[in-house]
């Protein structure tokens, strides 16, 4: 149909303006989302270039996750607010098939390394014998999780497509890019059906992993408690132990005043005593300092378990009203048709909520990690301060 024809007195272009126009706090929010999420997640990886220049084990998958998140939210972003534009308009079927694909797959990129990552926290949780990822094992499972992640993808290619967009209050059509209706049906059942397990699968895995490495991470609580106890109560030991050579010293100067015939007698003896006892005190130290460094890398790891836990189930969060969304779109073909324009804007906002899992990460990073937070400070201080200080002594 023309764009310029007439029908109940409204055009087809102005049926997609009177939508863009309900729309406009979705891309307003939309603007907000790629603005915070890719200057989050840009920031985070200049700390782990700039400062943070060779991560740990604990930490190897941080800038990883941080790098597709940005790819994500700035793909995500610039998708849905093109999308909002061109909701009756949109009649380049390639281009809403290839759209659709690159939506799936940063979603499944993402998907695939919190999995790794919950593997990862796994094995160096629960099993902390076991010698850890090799940086080949990591950068294997991460070509592996982007193919996987493009395969998966691929049939939304054939699933979604350009649809009719009807209007019964204006009595036109129009077109956008939305689940195809008619064609494929056997391929959109076939997929639904994988999909939904695959979902429920990693869902129930993920649950089942972080549940086993949460209570593992409590216990390991309760023996951090013993343990910095009992280094106390050893410090405080070693503390008296090193009192004692002192009061021997003074009752051996006692003695030596009162008799100095026993001075070639008595001092070999107590250096050799002394040396004895110094044995036990200085293994006392280093047992203690030993366990202390046990409980502090002990501590990290839990920390950085806790973090990742709350980055999965946020993750896990956001989602759940998506795939609501698109469980509802299976059963109703109209389901967006048949919205009005009050309503329009609330479910398009529940549709794009599963975004936000991409911008909160650096938040989590920052008030969770002490390192990077540490690192991240030392980093804007090089950025804003020094530059500000060699301005101001230019001007002077």
């Amino acid at each position: 149909m023309n764009n310029n024809t007439i029908l109940n007195n409204i055009t087809l272009s102005e049926w997609n303006e009177e939508i863009t126009n309900s729309l406009m706090p979705n891309i307003i929010i939309l603007s907000v989302y790629l603005a915070f999420g890719t200057c989050g997640n840009v920031f985070v990886l200049l700390v782990y270039a700039f400062q943070m220049k060779e991560p740990s084990d604990e930490r190897y998958f941080i800038p990883i996750l941080a790098f597709f998140d940005m790819i994500a939210i700035i793909y995500l972003g610039v998708h849905y607010i093109f999308q909002c534009f061109n909701q009756t308009t949109f009649s380049n079927n390639i281009l809403c098939r290839t759209l659709v694909f690159f939506v799936a797959n940063t979603t499944y990129n993402s998907v695939s390394i919190l999995f790794i990552i919950a593997v990862q926290r796994y094995r160096k949780v629960c099993m902390p014998l076991k010698l850890p990822m090799s940086i080949s094992v990591k950068r294997t499972a991460l070509f592996i999780a982007i193919i996987i992640s493009l395969l998966f993808a691929l049939p939304l290619s054939f699933v979604y497509g350009t649809i009719p967009y009807h209007s019964t209050n204006y009595g036109i059509s129009g077109m956008r890019c939305g689940r195809l209706k008619e064609e494929h049906a056997s391929i959109k059942i076939m997929y639904s059906i994988v999909s939904s397990i695959l979902a429920f699968a990693v869902v129930t895995l993920l649950i089942i992993i972080y549940g086993r490495i949460l209570k593992t991470v409590f216990s390991s609580l309760k023996v951090q408690k013993n343990d910095a106890s009992g280094a106390k109560k050893e410090i405080e030991k070693t503390d008296d132990d090193k009192n004692l050579p002192h009061i021997e010293c003074k009752d051996m100067e006692m003695m030596t005043s009162s008799n100095q015939s026993m001075i070639p007698e008595t001092k070999p003896d107590f250096v050799g005593q002394q040396a004895i006892k110094s044995r036990p005190v200085a293994n006392n130290m280093e047992s203690t300092a030993s366990r202390k460094r046990r409980i502090i890398n002990r501590r990290i790891t839990n920390k950085l378990t806790v973090m990742f836990f709350i980055t999965t189930t946020v993750f896990v969060l956001c989602f759940i009203p998506k795939v609501a969304i698109m469980g509802l779109e299976g059963i109703d073909e109209d389901f967006w048709e048949n919205l009005s324009t009050s309503q329009r804007p609330g479910v398009t906002f529940i549709y794009h909520i599963f975004i936000i899992n991409n911008i909160v990460n650096p938040i989590i990073y920052a008030f969770m990690d002490i390192e990077f937070r540490d690192n991240a400070a030392i980093l804007l201080k090089r950025m804003f301060i020094k530059p500000c200080f060699c301005i101001r002594r230019i001007r002077v």
